[in-house]
């Protein structure tokens, strides 16, 4: 008890009666108190705004004797700074190892309340019927306790840290992969881009071609057809002249011109002009592409849906083809090509 007898005189002497809080920069006043400096200035500012109770200029009273003291004569009290400094830092000191309400020493430990208490709190109404152990081996249990909880969140600290690492390297891999197939897809769709130019150009001139053989056969046709109609424009003009002769005149020579119309045939194209071109436009991979089209766009039988190509069918070669006919099922004349309005 006389250790914390000591304790308690140590507080007091280092505590300020203002703030009751250890002393910070404490002053001493004429009349030998102590306070700290921002404490005893605060006090004095307070007694300068009150009119009639300053008794002398530059004097205030003190707040513990009330003994008129002149401000100019505070003086710092290095060794009460000290003694204030080791009380903040020395353990046995420390306010919070003393019961607030009975300045007695914290040397229980209430297991109801989960809380430090003194002797005098023990004997109390409000801790009579509560578990109480000393906090010496209150401390050793709670010591345990967080070693084992420090443990269990060390080892699920790690295991975390491993599900990252797992993680982190999963997202890596995939992250790669996803970049290997882009970069597949742009390289194929730029072979696939280079090969469809090349087939354009090919179809372009397979076009071409038959463009000129036919044109070619048409206007030699047409060509033909030309001169037989002039030779039958000048045998008419001929056997109008003859009807606008006189009678002697017309019959004479007639067998000329009679034997020449009776040998007038005219000639017709000896080949029919194709209705439509035989190059047919086949883009490579469109029947795929529009078989996966109908399997995600055309409905069931039976079945609307006004935002598939139930309001825009398919052409139904196309559609017979791509359900079940194969390429083979596709005319030859490129017309089950078709277009979904947007």
């Amino acid at each position: 008890m006389e250790a914390v007898e000591l304790a308690r005189k140590l507080q007091e002497e280092a505590t300020c009666s203002i703030c009751l809080d250890y002393f910070t920069d404490p002053v001493m006043t004429a009349c030998g108190h102590n306070f700290c400096r921002a404490c005893i200035q605060l006090s004095w500012e307070k007694v300068r705004g009150k009119k009639g109770r300053r008794k002398q200029k530059g004097s205030f009273p003190c707040p513990e004797c009330r003994a008129m003291s002149p401000q100019r004569n505070l003086l710092p009290n290095r060794l009460l700074t000290k003694v204030a400094e080791m009380a903040r830092q020395h353990p046995g000191l420390q306010k919070q190892d003393v019961c607030q309400e009975h300045q007695e020493p914290l040397k229980l430990f209430c297991q109801e309340d989960q809380s430090p208490i003194c002797v005098v709190c023990r004997e109390s109404r409000e801790h009579r019927l509560h578990r109480v152990l000393p906090a010496e081996e209150a401390v050793q249990g709670y010591k345990l306790k967080l070693e084992e909880d420090t443990e269990y969140l060390r080892e699920q600290i790690t295991r975390t840290g491993n599900l990252q690492a797992k993680e982190e390297q999963s997202l890596a891999e995939w992250q790669g992969k996803v970049k290997e197939r882009r970069e597949r897809i742009v390289l194929e769709f730029e072979k696939m881009n280079l090969y469809l130019v090349e087939e354009e150009q090919r179809l372009l001139r397979a076009l071409e071609r038959e463009e000129e053989e036919t044109a070619s056969r048409l206007r030699e046709s047409v060509a033909c057809l030309d001169r037989q109609g002039h030779s039958l424009e000048l045998l008419l003009l001929q056997l109008e002249e003859r009807s606008t002769h006189g009678p002697l005149q017309m019959l004479q020579d007639m067998k000329e011109p009679l034997s020449r119309k009776n040998n007038v045939s005219v000639q017709c194209p000896e080949v029919a002009p194709p209705t439509r071109p035989r190059t047919v436009c086949r883009v490579p991979g469109q029947i795929e592409v529009l078989r996966g089209f109908l399997g995600k766009w055309v409905p069931r039988a039976g079945t609307s849906d006004p935002g598939s190509l139930g309001d825009a069918p398919l052409h139904p070669p196309a559609l017979e083809a791509i359900s079940g006919g194969g390429a083979s099922a596709l005319p030859d004349d490129g017309d089950w090509l078709f277009t979904v309005p947007l």
